[in-house]
């Protein structure tokens, strides 16, 4: 396997971690209604959406290349 294939595969692995984390943060922060906890959840899920991307186009970027 090429080693940007691994890297980028690696790369999405890692991403479970914030999409696990995120949702937990946000919902802890509504409860006690700290907004801080809440913005920070926020910021958790939207890093893993960009890790996702940057991984899964990396993968179809190696995949594809000519």
């Amino acid at each position: 396997m090429n080693k940007k294939i691994s890297n980028n595969i690696r790369l999405l692995v890692f991403s479970l971690l914030p999409i696990f984390v995120g949702p937990i943060l946000i919902h802890f922060g509504a409860l006690k209604e700290k907004y801080l906890i809440t913005a920070l959840g926020v910021i958790i899920c939207v890093i893993a959406i960009i890790l996702i991307f940057i991984s899964i186009f990396g993968i179809i970027n190696e995949l594809f290349k000519k």
